[in-house]
């Protein structure tokens, strides 16, 4: 059962049992309030009898210049009255003297009166006679020294037949009003519930993988709450899935790189050995010859699988930062690096800061990350030109920076420089032992210290790279 559906026959029933109840508690109550009135009437009626009785009875002996009658005279004074009054259908007298009966308009006493002529006076009683009710009312008197009883049953049927019609009306009132309020609240609650049946629908569409569609949000409520949140999380879902296709095709791209970038070396190792293998008339010059090519292929798959395996090892990495003075690192750093530059007949020249300055770094990552720039810098630069390794301290932040003199990058090619097995110039790469990995280690190791590498270049003028860390200013 649905969720509307429970609503609707939760409330219903609510409704039903509340205008039920009350319908029936007024009803109850002005019924109450008719017999009440009833009863108040039919005591002023008695009343009204028993005092018409004494006023007889002295007007019998004042008109038979008597004292007192006698008690046959009283019980006929008495009888005769009641019989009087027996054409009034709506009132019957029962006369009883010392609880015998002397006369009833019944015909015979009902057993009702009898039990109810024990009870003090003006006591009252509810019968139901075939289909009559009535009320009955007893009080006594005493008269001519002999005690008498007389009981007055009023007809009280008219009254609870309208307490009956009126609960047959309340039940029909009920019905129909249970009809139309099960028609309106229908209506209500599937207008509240177009929105969840929307968002059920908007559910099962970017289940089936329309990611871009969204929930129609109105209002304020919260149902519309619901809607936004819901939007909100498609969003992220949308991009999840984006992310997670792009890195799957970048995985794509990063092991079909990977095959051609080790077929390649294979290719000249297995071409070469099997050549040495086969041919026995090779000359000492070709042998040696082919003897480099082998190993120098053989030190690119060492580079590459070397490089791919501090790549890898990058993701799940967690670095160690060392609070560390900028001019002593990169003092020493510099000192490694000159015959690296002497020997390719470059300059290399460093300006620091003029004043003491820290960072937090991991130094062998840092190290690795300038060794990839000025390496990159080198392949991309002629001899006798320079290359730049500037640091600089400004508002609380340590910028670094590898500049050249080289050949320079494209502008459109520069977002693609940090993928793995990027390259600009294949051939210009492959010749110096590169495989697309440098650019790619080396933003990592900027992200692991919460930086990125920041790119920008001319052809023809240079290239510079950099990154920024934070300057450590608490020396403790």
């Amino acid at each position: 059962m649905k969720l509307w559906q429970k609503i609707f026959l939760l409330t219903l029933a609510l409704v039903i049992i509340v205008v039920n109840t009350s319908s029936l508690a007024l009803i109850t109550t002005n019924h109450r309030l008719a017999i009440d009135r009833e009863q108040t009437n039919a005591l002023s009626r008695h009343e009204r009898v028993v005092g018409d009785l004494k006023n007889l009875i002295v007007f019998t002996q004042v008109m038979a210049r008597v004292v007192s009658l006698s008690d046959e005279d009283t019980l006929v004074v008495a009888r005769d009255m009641v019989i009087q009054r027996d054409n009034d259908n709506t009132a019957h007298l029962s006369l009883f003297r010392e609880e015998v009966l002397v006369y009833s308009t019944f015909g015979s006493p009902l057993e009702d009166e009898l039990l109810l002529l024990s009870q003090p006076d003006y006591s009252s009683k509810i019968i139901h006679n075939n289909d009559t009710t009535y009320l009955l009312i007893v009080s006594s008197t005493v008269l001519n020294g002999r005690s008498y009883q007389i009981v007055s049953s009023s007809d009280i049927s008219s009254s609870y037949a309208l307490f009956r019609d009126g609960l047959n009306q309340a039940r029909i009132v009920g019905i129909v009003s249970a009809l139309i309020i099960a028609g309106l609240l229908q209506m209500l609650l599937r207008g509240l519930f177009l929105p969840l049946r929307d968002l059920s629908d908007m559910t099962r569409s970017i289940a089936g993988g329309n990611l871009n569609n969204r929930v129609l949000v109105s209002g304020h409520d919260e149902v519309a709450e619901v809607a936004r949140n819901f939007n909100t999380m498609a969003d992220v879902i949308e991009h999840n899935v984006l992310e997670l296709e792009k890195l799957a095709e970048s995985r794509k791209i990063f092991v079909a790189n990977l095959a051609h970038e080790m077929k390649t070396p294979l290719t000249s190792i297995l071409g070469f050995a099997d050549i040495l293998r086969i041919k026995r008339d090779i000359s000492d010059s070709d042998r040696i010859n082919y003897a480099n090519v082998i190993v120098n292929e053989t030190k690119r798959l060492q580079g590459l699988s070397g490089k791919l395996m501090e790549l890898l090892s990058l993701g799940n990495l967690d670095i160690v930062p060392v609070k560390t003075e900028v001019y002593e690192f990169f003092s020493e750093l510099t000192t490694t690096l000159q015959p690296i530059m002497k020997n390719h007949k470059m300059e290399l020249l460093v300006l620091f800061p003029k004043r003491n300055v820290f960072i937090s770094i991991d130094r062998e990552l840092i190290k690795s990350l300038i060794f990839n720039l000025i390496d990159n810098s080198i392949k991309a630069s002629s001899p006798y030109s320079r290359i730049y390794l500037t640091v600089a301290a400004e508002n609380d932040q340590v910028t670094i920076r590898v500049i050249d003199e080289g050949i320079g990058i494209p502008e459109d090619q520069i977002p693609y420089l940090t993928e793995p097995f990027y390259m600009l110039d294949k051939a210009r790469t492959r010749k110096h032992g590169g495989a697309g990995l440098g650019l790619a280690l080396c933003s990592e190791i900027a992200a692991a210290h919460g930086s990125q590498l920041q790119i920008s270049s001319k052809l023809g003028e240079g290239t510079s790279i950099g990154f920024v860390l934070d300057e450590v200013t608490d020396l403790g």
